[in-house]
């Protein structure tokens, strides 16, 4: 095994929201890091940009990554793509309703990324921030006042460079230190709205869209949900209802509607600062080497097969991910002592909390058949051979600026909740969540999908766990879904039917270009055939809390500071410290968390929470 002096402060395990973002901070500050990513970069290996997904030939990789509209490709896409089969229910024969469940597989697709970005390879782009709730929680459970909302709301404002705000608010903020938009205005993470112009030149989707809005507005009327008309951007400061359900306009994290990310980020440190930040690409770690209960490198295999062992001066840093970070712990002796003997892996550290509260959204999709395809998308084969390509390539502009959303609605299941809890939004498409090939979909103009997603849910009984000591093989994940899992699902069952029903009320205003309802399909229209259908076909796709930060007495697995129970020099920067999902869309809420890691790993040592 080939042995690396130790060249480098920190080492960082994944590339990706977590990884990236907190190695760019540390290089800027003065630090040397080698960041460790199993996957390639998709805009610079050429055996790789050259590929194509699904076998098509009109979907090269540097496109699918950085065209907005063609996201769902590159989550597809052999040169990117992460692959895992997840079960919602351990149940076989309640798993196999779902009609997405692949017998061969003994699981549902679960999208993942592997590569520079990590999952901000593929993602939608939306940028929405945690509410103000989600950071107060892990506050009042640590105790650790540098959660409050309040001080993590500078984060945001640190990696934002909004651009579609009008620049009176950025210069107000230049000049005079005045804010109230609470926007951020000179960061990393550009945010841009992509102008509905779709709409403006098919006036028959025009007149359905402000339909929707009429039915939508009526909808809320009824159900006696407090309504906003008038701020339609989820990330600004909301003085007068902070809480109030609405309509919502999602910035997407594109510069010049190109996608930009963490994968930009890190790149442009690594131009900057080329003897602090090193790069190993194709490399996989199996486990962390831990010495008289310090992290003290990483045990890794390179593209060619060779066994390395790397060390780091100062700390590792775990960021691989919900599913792979609690499974490199185990494989590292880090975990449930009883679970890691049945592998007979050496305990290094017992921590239960290892590979349990995994949490996700619940989503579902109403998919409607329209009686003729749009007009707008006349002319979109989302290929690089079309003449909306080029369009997007020549000028910026046209259909693949977007993401493919129209507009969204967030809304509160039960008039009780201090937060919408229900997240509505439309898109010119037919998505019905995740299977081999649902990209093909997208090419598909006579669709209409709104997709209902359930944020703050009850089940917290997730689990990941270890099915063999051999780093190759994919752990087992089980969500224990709905009435396997924790807490009450009921709330979570009426939830989403309530999602569904109102998006059925806000479709009504275009009821006549519908040719049928084929997802959930009109006929389920008791509130008991609805339950079912979302008990047997909801999906997810923000996996998150598995490593979560908490009193380990209480499961948890690092301390307010990102740093794991019992062992030093080692500390998880991912969607898995969270101790309860975040808001709506888990980037934003990633991407935060790293900026006050790196903050945490410069600053001075304190006490740190038992």
């Amino acid at each position: 095994m080939a042995r690396s002096e130790a060249t480098h402060d920190y080492i960082v395990i994944g590339a990706g929201a977590g990884g990236a973002v907190v190695a760019a901070r540390l290089v800027e500050a003065g630090c040397t890091v080698l960041v460790i990513e199993a996957g390639g970069d998709p805009l610079a290996e050429r055996p790789y940009s050259d590929a194509v997904a699904n076998d098509d030939p009109d979907m090269p990789l540097a496109d699918a990554y950085k065209v907005p509209a063609f996201h769902a490709f590159a989550s597809e896409h052999e040169g990117l793509a992460r692959d895992y089969y997840v079960r919602h229910y351990e149940d076989t024969a309640v798993q196999k309703r779902d009609w997405r469940y692949c017998d061969e597989k003994g699981g549902i697709l679960y999208p993942r990324a592997q590569g520079l970005g990590g999952c901000s390879a593929h993602h939608a782009m939306i940028i929405v921030k945690p509410n103000a709730c989600d950071w107060n929680h892990i506050r009042d459970l640590t105790g650790d006042e540098s959660w409050r909302a309040a001080h993590m709301q500078t984060y945001f404002e640190r990696i934002e460079r909004c651009r579609y705000r009008i620049f009176f608010w950025r210069w107000l903020s230049f000049l005079t230190g005045l804010n109230p938009t609470g926007h951020g205005w000179w960061g990393w993470m550009q945010t841009e709205l992509v102008f509905p112009l779709r709409p403006i030149r098919d006036r028959l989707l025009l007149s359905s869209l402000l339909r929707c809005v009429r039915a939508a507005a009526d909808a809320f009327g009824h159900s006696g949900t407090q309504w906003e008309a008038a701020e339609t951007d989820p990330n600004a400061h909301r003085v007068w209802n902070p809480f109030a359900s609405g309509i919502r306009i999602a910035p997407l994290s594109t510069r010049r509607h190109v996608r930009h990310g963490p994968r930009e980020r890190l790149l442009d440190v690594k131009a900057r600062y080329p003897d602090r930040l090193d790069i190993r690409l194709r490399t996989a770690v199996a486990r962390i080497a831990i010495e008289d209960r310090r992290a003290v490198g990483v045990h890794a295999i390179d593209a060619n097969g060779n066994e390395l062992f790397v060390e780091a001066r100062r700390e590792v840093i775990l960021a691989a991910g919900a599913f792979a970070s609690p499974k490199i712990l185990m494989l590292s002796g880090i975990g449930d002592a009883a679970h890691l003997a049945r592998y007979e892996i050496a305990v290094v550290e017992d921590l239960p909390g290892v590979g349990r509260n995994l949490q996700d959204r619940y989503e579902i999709g109403v998919v409607s058949r329209m009686n003729k395809p749009w007009a707008t998308l006349k002319n979109a084969a989302y290929s690089i051979r079309d003449a909306e390509y080029r369009k997007w390539r020549r000028f910026r502009l046209g259909n693949y600026t977007s993401n493919g959303l129209l507009f969204s609605m967030a809304l509160k299941s039960r008039d009780s909740l201090n937060e919408p809890d229900l997240h509505c939004f439309s898109l010119l498409g037919d998505f019905r969540g995740y299977y081999k090939g649902y990209s093909q979909r997208i090419r598909k103009k006579d669709y209409l999908s709104w997709v209902v997603l359930k944020a703050y849910t009850e089940n917290r009984a997730g689990t990941v766990r270890l099915r063999s000591s051999d780093w190759r093989t994919d752990p087992d994940i089980q969500f224990h879904s709905f009435a396997e899992g924790s807490g009450d699902y009921r709330r979570d069952l009426d939830a989403m039917v309530k999602g569904v029903r109102f998006v059925r009320k806000v479709a009504e205003g275009m009821d006549d270009l519908v040719a049928e309802e084929e997802e959930p399909g009109r006929w389920r229209d008791s509130d008991e055939a609805l339950r079912n259908y979302v008990a047997e076909n909801a999906w997810g796709h923000h996996a998150c809390g598995t490593c979560a930060i908490g009193p380990r007495d209480s499961g948890g697995v690092t301390d307010s500071r990102f740093k794991v129970h019992g062992v030093d020099g080692l500390r998880i920067v991912d969607a898995s410290v969270f101790p309860r999902i975040p808001g709506y869309f888990l980037a934003c809420a990633v991407y935060m968390i790293a900026e006050k890691a790196a903050d945490v790993l410069l600053s001075p040592p304190q006490g740190e929470m038992a």
